[in-house]
């Protein structure tokens, strides 16, 4: 097994967003508009057609997640023999609503919004920090000699030799930090795309 990329562990958690909306309005859509005409019999083809571009949606994204946690493209090639992603005629829409995969596929594009939300969020928020909090030296220098502003004006003491520092030493001091940040974020996006990629195996999971 190879080690997971972070950098497709961060291209996940920002694609994960814009997957979302499209699942999320793609099934509330289909429902909406399947489920009251199926009394006329026109919402059967589109409930059938909603169940499987939801289903469809949801093992591409397991086939998506696998390949980044395993690097086994053999174990997407099984995937695909062991599942069947098409829908014909009126009788498989009754063996498709026999199968727990096709609810889960329904939830999986419900749910897929707050969670791609959350990890668009986490995936721009904490390397933007991690390079802000990195560059505060330069951006104390800006500051000061074309603002004269101040960014770190404190009466703080440095715990726990209760020394005075000056503001650059502050912004320095901060710097490293935001330079250890950098140095964690691959860590941290590996770290958050397995928490991504058990979730997807959790939704998914054939029952």
């Amino acid at each position: 097994m190879q080690k997971q990329s972070a950098v497709k562990a961060w291209t996940m958690l920002l694609m994960s967003l814009p997957k979302g909306i499209v699942a999320f309005v793609i099934a509330v859509t289909g429902l909406c508009v399947s489920l009251p005409l199926i009394i006329l019999w026109v919402g059967l083809p589109l409930l059938g057609a909603t169940l499987t571009a939801c289903r469809w949606m949801m093992v591409k994204e397991q086939q998506f997640t696998l390949d980044w946690y395993r690097s086994d493209s053999q174990s997407l090639h099984r995937l695909d023999d062991k599942l069947s992603l098409r829908w014909e005629g009126w009788r498989s829409l009754l063996s498709l609503l026999g199968k727990g995969q096709t609810y889960q596929g329904v939830l999986y594009s419900i749910l897929q919004l707050p969670i791609g939300i959350v990890g668009f969020t986490l995936g721009i928020v904490l390397p933007v920090t991690a390079y802000a909090v990195m560059l505060s030296p330069f951006a104390y220098k800006v500051s000061i000699d074309f603002f004269n502003l101040d960014l770190f004006q404190s009466s703080w003491s440095f715990f726990p030799f209760y020394l005075e520092i000056t503001s650059a030493q502050r912004s320095w001091i901060a710097g490293g930090i935001g330079l250890v940040l950098v140095f964690l974020q691959p860590m941290i996006l590996r770290a958050l795309g397995r928490m991504y990629a058990a979730y997807i195996q959790m939704v998914s999971k054939t029952i």
